[in-house]
């Protein structure tokens, strides 16, 4: 019973967030029951499906509502008990967390194996004719794990997928001069994949690549230079922006009644003035800008595509 009431408490905190969504314009992203091979169990597919949630909630993006069937049914549990005490309506809770969203996010969990490996020590020797061929000095068995899943995000209204990614994670191997294997049991490959499945850093690129807010630029700060250098725009807190994040600038063009958008410029975001207003530093195009914004013309922009670092992290 503890359990269901802090699943009721957790679920309704986020659907009380998600009443909120077009006020917040961030994306409402439900998160759907996951699907998965006879290879996992259910404990590890729910493991995995916490983690992916929480790695997408700590991008600040988008505002996540799971959706699983099992969570619906025991709210709904929760929900009917709760009622009987003429403490809340059951159709209430229902309808607090039936509330409609932008994209829905799936997860098909492909694979999880442990095999056995063989390692091999080789050094290289010099033989009589004086080339140096491989030496096998021993063999060392170690178990090896591979875990795969698949994740795709389709747009509710289109019915169009947004973004679908195949994650792959490996481990296992020999450790240190006995070349004893990194685990010792199948179990303890499984838990341990299960556990680092998640990389906070790729599910960021994912989620802020595919979520891209969109604004205008309103003002320019130093209105009577000729090339702008600052700009105000209509993107802030609200929509999950970052300073020293990178905004596209885009001119509207009317070509025969139809709007297109042409890239002029670049900008990055100096300071976060409010729910929905930035300062940013034009990085390119400065004369452009100004150009349309002396004649009345709006510019839009858009978070650029971000990558992984080298070495970890997000650039």
């Amino acid at each position: 019973m503890k359990l269901i009431k802090s699943l009721l408490v957790a679920i309704l905190a986020i659907a009380s967030v998600s009443v909120n969504a077009q006020e917040l314009k961030k994306k409402v992203l439900a998160v759907s029951d996951f699907t998965y091979s006879t290879s996992f169990s259910k404990d590890e597919a729910s493991i995995v499906r916490n983690q992916i949630i929480k790695a997408v909630q700590n991008t600040g993006r988008v505002i996540v509502v799971d959706h699983s069937s099992s969570a619906q049914s025991e709210l709904y549990a929760e929900g009917e008990r709760r009622k009987q005490e003429s403490a809340m309506d059951a159709n209430e809770v229902a309808d607090m967390v039936s509330l409609n969203s932008n994209s829905i996010l799936a997860v098909n969990l492909d694979q999880l194996s442990v095999t056995k490996e063989i390692y091999e020590d080789i050094e290289y020797v010099k033989g009589s004719d004086g080339k140096y061929q491989n030496k096998v000095k021993g063999r060392y068995p170690y178990l090896k794990g591979d875990f795969t899943y698949t994740v795709k995000i389709t747009d509710c209204e289109k019915g169009m997928v947004q973004a679908q990614r195949t994650f792959t994670i490996s481990d296992g191997g020999v450790q240190g001069e006995s070349f004893q294997s990194k685990y010792k049991t199948a179990d303890e490959v499984r838990e341990a994949l299960v556990r680092k499945c998640v990389n906070d850093d790729e599910f960021k690129v994912l989620i802020l690549n595919t979520f891209k807010p969109e604004g205008k630029i309103l003002q320019a700060e130093d209105g009577a230079a000729k090339k702008v250098k600052t700009v105000y725009v209509s993107l802030g807190s609200d929509d999950g922006v970052e300073i020293k994040q990178i905004l596209e600038i885009y001119k509207e063009i009317d070509i025969a009644g139809e709007v297109s958008k042409r890239l002029i410029g670049e900008a990055e975001i100096i300071e976060i003035l409010g729910p929905s207003r930035c300062l940013v530093k034009i990085k390119s195009g400065g004369q452009e800008v100004q150009q349309v914004l002396s004649s009345g013309g709006v510019l839009t922009v858009q978070t650029r595509d971000v990558k992984m670092k080298f070495f970890g992290g997000v650039k």
